[in-house]
């Protein structure tokens, strides 16, 4: 009897399948995606933008430099890292801007909006030149990783995988199989819901990340079941000690 106790404590401890901790598995599949158009964002409401101008009017560029406070950081992100001020798209989708006033940035892609903006300057500056960044770009990584959060993306460029590395990678329950990103699209979340353990993930349109993406890691279902065992290994292992101590007696 005593014997049988073995591989109940070996099943009930050992949950987590092999082929559940493999990641991107499968062939590559010969599908070309256009990586450089995942780089150029659409704008959303809350963003904050830095937008830089050169030209050789000197008072038009110091109006727009004149934003950031001498270079000094006056915003702070969720995550505790600073950014310089920039300008807001407000609740409208729009942002007041020097010279040209409010314009509509909501919804539009960067290379639209830097050329409009452009054109507009173009009415009072010689030969303006704009270059527009987000500030806040963040993406946020939440569930069963290491060490969850809101993550800054100073470049805007971060992938799938590289924001589950910067939380840390997976905990030990973490289903790779059913990773959840809620992504904000026309103003309606959108939950989409991948497979991490295969190679499939690099033709998925959200391989590349968008600002203000949440990515959740759900818990294996053997996390669930380890939890239960939690409350049954103490009396299988008193039962093993009461069997193991009658059998001394009985021989």
């Amino acid at each position: 009897m005593k014997y049988l106790i073995i591989p109940i404590l070996i099943s009930l401890t050992s949950c987590v399948k092999h082929k559940d901790m493999i990641m991107l598995s499968g062939g590559l599949t010969q599908n070309k995606i256009n990586l450089n158009s995942s780089f150029d964002p659409r704008f959303e409401k809350n963003d904050l933008l830095e937008i830089l101008l050169v030209s050789d009017n000197k008072e038009a560029t110091e109006l727009f430099q004149g934003r950031f406070q001498d270079g000094k950081s006056v915003t702070t992100y969720l995550s505790g890292a600073a950014a310089k001020g920039g300008f807001l798209i407000n609740q409208n989708g729009k942002i007041g801007l020097p010279y040209i006033g409010e314009v509509q940035a909501e919804g539009k892609l960067r290379s639209e909006l830097a050329l409009e903006i452009t054109n507009k300057l173009k009415e009072y500056i010689n030969n303006p030149i704009v270059q527009i960044n987000i500030l806040n770009y963040k993406v946020t990584v939440m569930g069963e990783v290491k060490q969850p959060g809101t993550f800054n993306i100073p470049n805007e460029k971060v992938t799938l995988i590289q924001a589950i590395a910067s939380a840390g990678d997976f905990s030990n329950y973490g289903n790779r199989r059913e990773i959840h990103i809620i992504r904000e699209i026309n103003g309606e979340r959108k939950e989409i819901i991948v497979n991490l353990n295969d190679k499939s993930i690099f033709q998925s349109e959200v391989y590349f990340l968008k600002q203000n993406d949440i990515i959740y890691v759900p818990a294996l279902k053997s996390k669930t079941l380890m939890s239960n065992n939690q409350l049954v290994l103490p009396f299988v292992s008193f039962t093993s000690l009461l069997l193991t101590a009658l059998n001394l007696i009985l021989k």
